[in-house]
């Protein structure tokens, strides 16, 4: 049976520089459709691209200061879709709500040893 990792990632409200923080290392995140499903069509974390997709979850390694995770979502209905991008970890750690209206993304995370 796969361990489930402990989380590493939180959202930062609060800062103009990115939208979240946690420590370098592997991550795991993971879509949950309020309504209709979703999916990441596209993903890159610091311009290298995520495989494979189309999936409902993806992985990938936060490297160590404030990186790009680019992501283009595809909703099985495309004007009222929506859900919540969550990490896949032992809480489920809800991170940002998503919507068709807003199918491309930009996330900044930043990521320190201290963090």
């Amino acid at each position: 049976m796969p361990t489930v990792r402990p989380c590493s990632l939180r959202r930062t409200l609060t800062s103009l520089d990115f939208d979240f923080e946690g420590s370098p290392g592997p991550v795991s995140l993971e879509l949950e459709g309020t309504v209709g499903t979703i999916a990441f069509e596209v993903a890159k974390y610091n311009g290298l691209p995520i495989a494979p997709l189309p999936a409902t979850e993806i992985t990938f390694t936060i490297v160590g200061g404030i990186t790009h995770l680019t992501v283009v979502y595809a909703f099985s209905d495309p004007v009222g879709g929506a859900g919540t991008l969550r990490e896949k970890c032992v809480n489920k750690t809800r991170l940002i709500d998503v919507r068709a209206a807003e199918p491309a993304v930009l996330y900044r995370i930043r990521a320190s040893v201290t963090s």
